[in-house]
């Protein structure tokens, strides 16, 4: 059912005189469609597709989920160079060791028109970003693949707002006008993709879309083997090792990783189906940029900027859910009660006000919520909130920069922790460790910790 379309055609041609990203909407009612039955139909393995989707608290379904169907440009960070593929030209631009200023001048050229019946992200980057480009940052060595990218991010032409509390779908097409004087071609040529998408959407049954990948994914999980990276008495070995340097005064803590891998020719969209059925998180995400996939469902926020607010979200201290109110109670108070989790927690708060306090106005940083337990489907956890007020000539990557990565995953000092990790981790984490989500050309971003993630390859 057809609810509404904007803007007009006569409001497009304003917007296009001062702006040169515009959205071509459509919305519907979507009573009968979901986030994954929709991906579910457009999935193509050759073609970039993503989904953003949040459960807030762990218990409760955010107002909106996107899905980014079509793409106007990939864009990878690789050891040398910034490379962006639009269509069939493609770039490589020599960054010379400071691959966040192309970022910066690449979406500093968009200028979206602001749609007040659309929410906060509509139009920007989305992707993630590897652990590794810590070395961009810092002087810390680590390692990665010469084919891997360090970052790697999909700029959309379509995308799809779902409202889960009023259950209606927004199909926005997105216009990058080059030319003012074109903006009527540009117009109707974005309001034929967008009604396209619609008779897709409409016309294609979930049976075309996928129809075995259920029962394929079935099969394989009767015979999963996952092999670790290194076996337990190297893994323990490491672990004692840190701990020596936290009796020498090194580091107050350090996280080290666990890289498992399975050989398996699971459908990406069914496992990305799994993790949020057993693991529904504030954080869910499935990117597919065509040559890989991630697949996600995170608790924790790398960091949000939201008009010149930056907040952080450490977590640390957890515990398994009870079996019984009772029981889940009495674990909570344990929980909150534990002088080890405390410990560990507060410094963590610490890390996460230092990393603030780099790109904070002065005296601007708080602690809004300190230690309060949050429950997911499996486990419990302690967290708290981190603001500031971010200096005006800062951006959104000047701000991920500051914070990244996330003391939660790397240890403290930061610095040190990261040196020793390099030192006692035999393989590279890429994706693991570092950032996923969006940055809107908008200037807000919103990005979480890559950790409860797949890579399929």
């Amino acid at each position: 059912m057809l609810l509404k379309k904007f803007p007009e055609k006569k409001a497009f041609k304003k917007m296009a005189q001062k702006y040169n990203v515009i959205p071509v909407c459509t919305q519907i009612l979507a009573d009968t469609f979901t986030p994954v039955s929709i991906l579910k139909k457009l999935y193509n393995k050759k073609a970039p597709i993503f989904l953003l989707e949040s459960v807030e608290g762990g218990e409760k379904w955010a107002r909106y989920s996107f899905l980014g169907i079509s793409v106007k440009s990939r864009i990878r960070v690789l050891k040398s160079s910034v490379e962006i593929r639009s269509g069939k030209e493609i770039q490589n631009i020599p960054h010379n060791g400071d691959p966040l200023k192309i970022l910066q001048e690449l979406t500093s050229t968009y200028i979206p028109a602001p749609v007040k019946e659309l929410p906060g992200f509509w139009c920007g980057m989305t992707g993630y970003i590897s652990y590794e480009m810590i070395s961009f940052f810092e002087d810390v060595k680590v390692f990665l693949p010469e084919e891997k990218a360090y970052a790697h991010f999909i700029i959309p032409d379509e995308i799809i707002i779902f409202d889960n509390m009023k259950h209606t779908m927004t199909c926005i097409g997105i216009s990058y006008i080059d030319n003012k004087s074109q903006w009527q071609e540009a117009y109707e040529k974005t309001c034929k993709k967008v009604e396209n998408t619609i008779q897709k959407i409409v016309n294609t049954s979930s049976s075309q879309g996928n129809c075995n990948s259920c029962e394929h994914s079935e099969n394989e999980a009767a015979d999963i083997s996952l092999t670790p990276e290194m076996e337990f008495p190297v893994f323990k070995n490491k672990v004692e090792k840190i701990k020596e340097y936290i009796i020498d005064g090194d580091i107050i803590q350090a996280v080290i990783s666990q890289k498992f891998t399975w050989n398996t020719a699971v459908d990406p969209v069914e496992l990305y189906r799994a993790q949020r059925y057993i693991n529904p998180s504030p954080y869910m995400f499935f990117m597919h940029f065509g040559d890989m996939t991630i697949a996600g469902s995170s608790p924790e926020t790398m960091i949000r900027l939201e008009n010149a607010t930056a907040t952080l979200r450490p977590i640390a201290g957890t515990r398994k859910r009870g079996k019984t109110q009772t029981r889940d109670m009495a674990l909570a108070s344990e929980l909150l009660n534990d002088e080890k989790e405390k410990a560990e927690h507060l410094m963590l708060v610490d890390l996460g006000r230092n990393d603030l306090g780099r790109i904070a106005k002065t005296g601007s940083v708080q602690v809004t919520d300190l230690m309060f337990v949050e429950k997911y489907s499996h486990v419990m956890h302690l967290v708290s909130n981190i603001t500031c007020d971010v200096k005006k000539d800062l951006d959104a990557w000047d701000i991920l920069k500051a914070c990244f990565p996330a003391g939660t995953l790397s240890g403290a000092p930061k610095i040190r922790a990261m040196e020793i990790i390099s030192e006692l981790e035999d393989d590279f984490r890429g994706v693991y460790g570092g950032a996923a989500g969006y940055i809107s050309f908008s200037g807000n971003m919103d990005m979480a910790i890559t950790i409860r993630t797949a890579v399929m390859e």
